[in-house]
């Protein structure tokens, strides 16, 4: 039997029919829970809905708290490095961000639909998956501190939203051809030189570099231990990545090894690297030739897709870059042929 068609009254979306007696039913956590409200009288079902609703909520024996109290909770309990909690700064403070649109909220109204309707103003805006995924974060890590508080509902949100909508987009990383590559690198000499040909002979992130100290580099291995995902990995030099970082001056009172000419680690290199593009495609143009621009960050890129042309595993290669999934590693397949592929998919896992 339907849903009281035919009524002329529309009920409540928790509540139906069946066989003319009334039900509740109610999603929790992304489990739905029925039960029957044994009374045909939809006036006494209504009332016993609220009742059914009430104590199976999340929020049934809690306080009704605000989210700027969640907020402030979750920042007084936070221990993070300086780099992260300017992060974190960037996506509670930027326009149409956290506190934008949820500060003024209670922590009941951040619910599922709020937050698809946050993500929505984001795509709007024009800010990618990623950039989303990271206030999705954010809010995430904040539901995970609160809940386990006396007094606050044991609820994550944004664990209920669909996995699906959250689901990265695969990297579109454009290859410059090799003359291109190697036209950055001739505007690109010295010590900043040399730190850029490191990060394209090891896939090392920019910052791993940047702040990479004598006491980490021994015996032909770079020991990365302040990693973006806090593990800690080892990596082999070759020979031509060995001679530049063991050809550095050891300058006193710095432990970094790439320094600047007035000592210290470099703290432009995102900038000084786009430079070199911006020049190096300059001086192309006037010849009538042009040049396809890369990020420092792309030259992680292409050294795991060089490693794996020239024969490398996708399962060492994931432990080279630091990945936490192999998932994160298999973009770079796209960028092969498929006798390549194959070949780096039956590689070993063992370095």
């Amino acid at each position: 039997m339907g849903a009281g068609k035919g009524s002329g009254k529309r009920q409540p979306s928790n509540l139906y029919q069946r066989d003319g007696v009334f039900y509740a039913r109610i999603t929790v956590n992304g489990r739905e829970q029925r039960k029957s409200l044994k009374t045909t009288s939809r006036r006494e079902a209504e009332r016993r809905l609220k009742a059914f609703l009430a104590e199976r909520s999340p929020y049934f024996g809690t306080t009704r708290h605000t989210f700027a109290e969640a907020l402030q909770l979750w920042m007084d309990a936070g221990q993070w490095k300086p780099k992260t909690r300017v992060g974190y700064a960037k996506l509670l403070n930027s326009a149409g961000g956290i506190i934008e649109h949820f500060g003024s909220l209670y922590w009941d109204e951040v619910d599922r639909g709020e937050l698809s309707r946050f993500i929505q103003q984001r795509r709007e805006r024009k800010s990618g998956v990623a950039t989303i995924n990271r206030y999705l974060s954010v809010l995430s890590s904040i539901s995970n501190h609160v809940k386990d508080l006396e007094g606050w509902p044991d609820i994550n949100a944004v664990s209920l939203l669909p996995k699906k909508a959250r689901k990265e987009f695969r990297l579109r990383y454009v290859r410059p051809p090799f003359g291109d590559i190697e036209a950055f690198f001739s505007r690109a000499p010295g010590t900043f030189g040399d730190l850029a040909r490191v990060a394209l002979l090891t896939g090392a992130r920019k910052d791993e570099l940047v702040q990479l100290r004598w006491d980490q580099v021994r015996d032909g291995r770079i020991s990365f231990t302040d990693t973006k995902n806090r593990t800690p990995r080892t990596v082999q030099l070759l020979p031509l990545a060995r001679l530049l970082v063991e050809k550095q001056p050891r300058l006193p009172g710095s432990q970094y090894v790439f320094n600047t000419r007035n000592g210290g680690p470099y703290k432009r290199a995102t900038e000084m690297w786009r430079e070199i593009v911006i020049r190096a495609q300059s001086m192309a143009q006037r010849d009538g030739r042009t040049i396809t621009a890369m990020t420092f960050h792309d030259l992680r890129h292409e050294y795991a897709i060089r490693y794996l042309e020239s024969g490398g595993s996708i399962y060492i290669l994931q432990k080279a870059l630091g990945h936490g999934s192999i998932r994160q590693t298999e973009q770079y397949l796209d960028y092969l042929t498929p006798e390549t592929q194959e070949a780096a998919k039956r590689g070993s896992a063992q370095i």
